[in-house]
């Protein structure tokens, strides 16, 4: 008589396995030289990061140094290990902290409180004659953030600089005449933006300027903000008067 065992099994087959599930637990850093997860200073001086994938890849998004770690019973962790950079941070499998964009960036610099050019004439008091040039010049205000002047904001708990920068500036002469220069001009007689009229009567002169933008983060090197904003200051009137000759007896 056999005693009974168990199911009977062929020989040199079991039973299939299920595949194992390896706890890793991922994070991101911007893709900086010496980066690591925890270390802040990893990202001082990366501003080239944040233009990175809209270059290569036509993205607005950062370029990300992706990380992992082994999780083990009673909350045992490995240490970080770099698997990869990407395009792509929001992929990353798990929660990745917040990453700063260039959207963002964008964002902040259009918000900028950009000086508006104020305009001012010579001859002085709004007055210039037919056939005499009449010289134009734009300054800047105390109000608002002029060219090259750096504004601080904090986004996604990094402080970004931001600074405007000068492109060009649009005279307008009020009778249709206009012209785009980055000159500022300057008073008579060594100003280059200067414009004569034709004839006589009440115009009204103004100027836009075209502001583009640059960021940098923990002082690194200055990166372009995309794209330009156009802001125009106050017009001015302009009377426009004819010379009429006259003979006096003395």
């Amino acid at each position: 008589m056999f005693e009974k065992k168990g199911a009977w099994k062929p020989a040199g087959r079991s039973a299939p396995k299920k595949p194992k599930v390896v706890p890793y637990e991922y994070t991101t850093t911007l893709a900086c030289m010496g980066a690591r997860p925890g270390q802040a200073s990893g990202e001082l001086g990366c501003s080239q990061a944040m233009s990175y994938c809209q270059t290569t890849v036509n993205r607005p998004s950062t370029y990300t140094r992706v990380f992992r770690r082994l999780l083990g019973p009673n909350n045992q962790k490995s240490a970080w290990e770099q698997v990869g950079d990407t395009c792509w941070p929001e992929k990353v499998p798990g929660k990745s902290r917040p990453q700063l964009t260039m959207a963002m960036i964008k964002e902040a610099w259009t918000h900028t409180p950009f000086a508006k050019p104020t305009l001012s004439m010579q001859p002085v008091g709004n007055r210039t004659l037919v056939t005499l040039p009449t010289y134009f010049q734009v300054s800047w205000p105390a109000a608002g953030n002029e060219p090259d002047e750096v504004r601080a904001v904090t986004l996604v708990g990094q402080r970004v600089e931001i600074r405007p920068r000068f492109k060009q500036v649009r005279y307008t002469f009020g009778d249709g005449a206009s012209m785009t220069t980055q000159s500022l001009g300057g008073p008579y007689p060594t100003g280059d933006v200067t414009h004569t009229y034709a004839g006589a009567g009440t115009v009204t002169a103004g100027s836009t300027v075209t502001y583009g933008g640059q960021f940098r983060l923990g002082g690194g090197a200055w990166v372009d903000v995309p794209g330009t904003i156009d802001v125009a200051g106050a017009a001015q009137q302009l009377q426009v008067l004819t010379a009429k000759n006259r003979l006096v007896n003395q």
